[in-house]
């Protein structure tokens, strides 16, 4: 029922065959964006990504409580793993796993904060 888009996913489980994809996190205006987008569509399509460089040109780079949280939240959507995960990370590993329904819990610390966390995560949520 529902169908699910898990068997158009690729295999991002290690040493299934799908390449590990590297995202800088300086391009364009080097903000949480590309870092929002890249999470969520690596948990939707099942692909495994490195972002590094994440807000490199920022006063204060690196992740931070709300970037964290969203990264945090699509992991667990994804049923996946994050390493590198904490506040000030420059580089981050997703590797996300099979896509499945549940409740999912993250706390920003802000109340702007959620819907950054909303974009990310719906793709994968859908």
């Amino acid at each position: 029922p529902g169908g699910g888009s898990s068997g158009s996913r690729a295999k991002g489980v290690p040493g299934g065959g799908v390449t590990l994809k590297d995202i800088d996190g300086s391009v364009l205006e080097g903000g949480g964006q590309i870092l929002r987008m890249s999470g969520g569509y690596s948990a939707l399509l099942g692909i495994p990504l490195r972002i590094s460089k994440i807000r490199a040109g920022r006063s204060k780079p690196g992740l931070a409580a709300q970037h964290l949280e969203s990264l945090r939240l699509v992991r667990d959507v994804s049923g996946g793993s994050l390493t590198d995960d904490c506040i000030g990370s420059c580089e981050v590993t997703l590797q996300p796993g099979p896509l499945a329904p549940g409740g999912f819990y993250a706390d920003p610390g802000t109340a702007g904060s959620i819907t950054l966390m909303i974009q990310a995560s719906l793709p994968p949520l859908l």
